[in-house]
């Protein structure tokens, strides 16, 4: 496709970045575009596994602690989690627009990465920090702590967000290898052999070599 009905398609404005970054070679910006989407797609593998096993290991522990498959119950009248308990009712009415049964694995996965990523914030240390550790098992219990987790999740929920909106990867600061890895090193913490299966789908590493060397 040439250079004309990109921009018609995916709009200058969209575009502009590429071509700036390329001194004005069209040809040489497309291929970048194109790459990028490939990058966004080798991303796929480690989001998905980190978001899944997050909260299933989330969903897990605070099922243990308050002895009740749907542990949000007991925060309704909290005002520590209102925001918290805003995108629960928010997941629990989508459910129920779709005619769909409100079960706590329904639930669980209606909710966003940005729900279980905001269970690790500084206003939680107290609160949830003693039981949601335990999701981060194999973490070395030196950096075994609230702020190190909750930084981690917020970089890949920022890259999350990031691809999801299809915006551009070829320029992140840091680079997009480094976000990779502290992905791959939160799915590690909280279980090695998924880390390894993951290595197994993964090609994250080599679509950014095909990248650097256009």
């Amino acid at each position: 496709m040439n250079w004309n009905s990109l921009e018609k398609h995916f709009s200058a404005a969209r575009l502009g970045r590429y071509r700036t970054a390329r001194g004005g070679d069209e040809a040489s910006a497309a291929a970048d575009y194109a790459c990028n989407l490939k990058l966004a797609e080798a991303m796929m593998p480690v989001l998905n596994i980190l978001e899944i096993a997050l909260r299933n290991g989330i969903h897990a522990r605070l099922s243990e602690r308050y002895e009740r498959q749907d542990w949000w119950a007991v925060w309704e009248n909290n005002a520590v989690f209102r925001w918290q308990n805003k995108e629960i009712a928010n997941a629990i009415a989508k459910l129920s627009r779709r005619h769909e049964p409100q079960t706590a694995d329904k639930v669980i996965a209606e909710l966003t990465f940005g729900f279980w990523s905001s269970l690790f914030n500084t206003q939680f240390q107290d609160v949830l920090w003693k039981d949601l550790r335990l999701v981060f098992a194999r973490c070395p219990k030196p950096l075994r702590q609230r702020h190190n987790v909750s930084a981690a999740l917020n970089q890949i929920r920022d890259l999350r967000n990031r691809i999801f909106h299809h915006e551009p990867l070829l320029w992140l600061k840091p680079p997009l290898p480094e976000h990779h890895a502290a992905g791959v090193k939160l799915i590690s913490w909280i279980e090695p052999e998924l880390s390894e299966w993951l290595a197994e789908l993964d090609r994250l590493d080599s679509v950014w070599e095909d990248w650097r060397k256009i």
